[in-house]
């Protein structure tokens, strides 16, 4: 059973979603703004509750994507190249199959709350159709921001080490730069066409400047 666009709006009416690329500051304001307004802040990093319960009732008759990335060959997988990564990202569909379990869990617990949706959707067309443009905004930092940071964060950890752990891991390192920058790139592109509004981060960026512009969009 598919579920209608109109439908979807209607049953997130109490949703504000916050996307964009990686560094661009969607889980700091995302917690800042959830804390200020006393709001619900639902995040899909990987090392948190909820995506850990998707992984444990996906199954490959209804995930058949995400399930076969479930047991990863790391070597293997980071000893692609930029374009076989590109390629696999525009045949994968694994990421809409968990957007449809993580709009599930936004509907239930925004029906008596507010609540800021920090998820990974990079269907800008889709997600207009299920949210007004007023309740989207879009964090966005440049490529060369994000691979300064990305690699130092606590929450990538994980990633960092185990690239590390891998052969080559200078040149599995670089293969995800330009992953990040052509990904920069495409999402900036992809804001602007459906007329998202942006906010791009740079080294004067700050939680306070950047909350009041998000305020301001958001209506709070």
């Amino acid at each position: 059973m598919n579920i209608a666009e109109n439908i979807l709006k209607y049953s997130l009416q109490n949703v504000y979603f916050l996307v964009g690329t990686a560094c661009g500051g969607k889980t700091t304001m995302g917690r800042a703004l959830a804390k200020k307004h006393d709001y619900i802040y639902h995040s899909d990093n990987w090392n948190e509750g909820n995506f850990k319960v998707w992984q444990s009732i996906m199954n490959e008759k209804y995930q058949p994507n995400s399930t076969q990335r479930k047991v990863i060959d790391w070597e293997a997988y980071f000893s692609r190249s930029v374009e076989e990564f590109l390629a696999d990202d525009k045949d994968n569909h694994g990421g809409s199959e968990y957007v449809q379990f993580s709009i599930i869990e936004l509907i239930k617990l925004s029906q008596h709350n507010k609540v800021i949706a920090d998820i990974w959707i990079d269907d800008f067309a889709f997600l207009t159709e299920i949210s007004d443009r007023s309740r989207i905004a879009c964090l966005l930092a440049p490529g060369e921001l994000i691979i300064r940071d990305y690699y130092q964060r606590e929450d990538h950890i994980d990633f960092t080490n185990c690239i590390k752990s891998l052969k080559d891991p200078e040149k599995k390192f670089e293969t995800q730069n330009e992953l990040f920058r052509i990904g920069a790139k495409k999402l900036a592109a992809e804001a602007e066409k459906y007329n998202l509004f942006s906010i791009m981060r740079n080294e004067n960026s700050t939680v306070d400047g950047t909350m009041l512009l998000l305020e301001e969009h958001f209506g709070l």
